[in-house]
């Protein structure tokens, strides 16, 4: 039940981001600008204490709830593993490795000198909604246009005005080189290994890990009822469940809810 509501809302969060970034009319900002402004790092710059005292707060509750359904660089990975574990031979492919603190809190370290020093480039790079947008208006927003002038083609000789045609552009080639690279490290990352980059390299996953230690509800594994199967491992995208010492790292967990229907001994439960 969890998951399939975690699984809904991210898809509706996802869809509604991508729309904003797709829209040349206005239209959708009007209705849904608001799931911009309740992502962490634009909330967090335009001093928003409001959406990031509801952040910390939700995750302190629910556990890295943001990282699961809000933010979009996230579910698109989550996407991309989907397709990937669609294949029988990888329905159970992930496997449990332990947090590489020097990386994480390196980034991170190295993304507030540069949040500090002004150096927006560098932010930009590594900040998630940022590197979405980047994806989404160099590399989706072009195909939209294409299909929208093709719809309007086909429209106006109908005789119709549903659609009208807008002019397809690219900001510029170093700014769409960057969204392709992007693009493709995080794909190949997500298909071999589910949330490697978030669980590394991104900034707000490690500033809402920290808080997802303590949260409230989360997934326990009873080492009493586990019969060391590793499914719970090996459908963790995370890969922070280490069956063998029954053990989770919540500051790595996104709170997915995968483990709980891959147990088959119940020996996983929400405390």
């Amino acid at each position: 039940m969890l998951r399939k509501l975690r699984l809904t809302l991210a898809v509706l969060f996802f869809v509604a981001v991508t729309a904003l970034f797709l829209d040349f009319t206005g239209t959708v900002h009007a209705w849904l600008g608001w799931t911009a402004k309740i992502q962490f790092l634009p909330a967090l710059l335009a001093l928003n204490v409001g959406v990031i005292v509801a952040l910390v707060l939700l995750t302190l509750l629910l556990g890295r709830v943001y990282c699961s359904v809000i933010c979009p660089l996230g579910v698109m990975q989550d996407i991309v593993s989907w397709i990937s574990g669609r294949r029988k031979t990888k329905r159970y492919r992930f496997s449990y490795s332990p947090e590489i603190k020097w990386l994480r809190y390196g980034v991170l370290g190295l993304f507030v000198i540069a949040l500090i020093a002004g150096i927006g480039s560098f932010v930009a790079l590594l900040a998630p909604y940022s590197s979405y947008g980047r994806i989404a208006s160099n590399l989706f927003a072009p195909l939209y246009r294409w299909g929208n002038n093709l719809l309007a083609y086909f429209a106006e000789r109908a005789d119709s005005y549903a659609f009208y045609e807008t002019e397809v552009w690219m900001k510029s080639l170093p700014t769409f080189v960057i969204a392709a690279l992007t693009l493709v490290v995080l794909a190949v990352l997500a298909w071999r290994n589910g949330r490697t980059y978030c669980n590394t390299i991104c900034p707000v996953g490690t500033i809402l890990g920290f808080f997802s230690r303590f949260s409230l509800f989360r997934p326990v594994l009873d080492a009493e009822k586990c019969r060391n199967c590793s499914l719970c491992s090996r459908s963790c995208k995370a890969a922070c469940i280490d069956y063998k010492n029954h053990r989770i790292d919540y500051g790595r967990c996104v709170a997915c809810m995968d483990c709980l229907d891959a147990c088959k001994h119940d020996a996983l439960h929400l405390q």
